[in-house]
């Protein structure tokens, strides 16, 4: 569990705001540079946009991560993050007053956690004062304006063929959760996406033969 979960604890009990829950919902729109995301090529990049909403019920720490993958069939290859995030008031560009810091930095880090599977941080951040936006305000990563996504990730897709799921937004069992008023735990609704890799067709092709060719010769044997 990461420390900002105690940090908070320990503060956030002297707030005695009255909060309806501290929810947090993760949404997430994937596109590649080659086949759909159902459907990859060894080589194809994967760039997934994900957007934070609250429903403005105070929140005093935040971890966001990206987590569960397998790096053999899409890897992680660079990531964006918000300087901070669910503002009550931005003035673009660069200006926002009301968010949470994030303490990752001005990109991604990647990890590998406890369940020892790949973790990439988006973000990780506390307060002592209660966070009351609703993630409408914040400026994303792409072109610094409302309405943007505030994280994005971009993965390559491996030489490994197969299925592979992200699950992305406050992950508990790596420690990353939405914390409210008195230490709380408050919900989080995550968002998934599934990668697949696929042969690319002259390598279906060539298994394909090889698979005929076995039958045959299991024939004449």
């Amino acid at each position: 569990m990461r420390l900002f979960v105690s940090v908070i604890a320990t503060t956030a009990m002297f707030f005695a705001a009255s909060v309806a829950g501290a929810a947090a919902t993760f949404t997430a729109t994937a596109s590649s540079s080659g086949g759909p995301i159902s459907a990859l090529n060894p080589g194809d990049v994967v760039t997934i946009d994900i957007t934070l909403g609250s429903d403005g019920s105070a929140v005093f720490g935040l971890g966001v991560s990206a987590v569960g993958y397998n790096p053999a069939i899409a890897s992680f290859t660079s990531g964006s993050v918000p300087a901070n995030v669910l503002n009550a008031i931005c003035v673009a560009p660069g200006t926002c007053f009301g968010g949470l810091a994030n303490t990752t930095g001005s990109a991604a880090e990647s990890t590998a956690n406890v369940p020892n599977l790949p973790e990439i941080q988006l973000f990780n951040g506390v307060s002592t004062v209660a966070v009351n936006g609703t993630g409408s305000a914040d400026q994303g990563v792409i072109t610094l304006v409302a309405g943007d996504p505030q994280f994005q990730i971009v993965f390559t897709a491996g030489s490994t063929f197969g299925s592979t799921t992200i699950s992305i937004g406050a992950n508990d069992a790596y420690g990353d959760q939405v914390i409210g008023t008195g230490g709380a735990v408050e919900a989080a609704t995550n968002a998934a996406v599934t990668l697949t890799v696929i042969p690319e067709p002259g390598t279906a092709l060539l298994m394909g033969l090889g698979l005929a060719g076995l039958a045959s010769a299991g024939r004449r044997n």
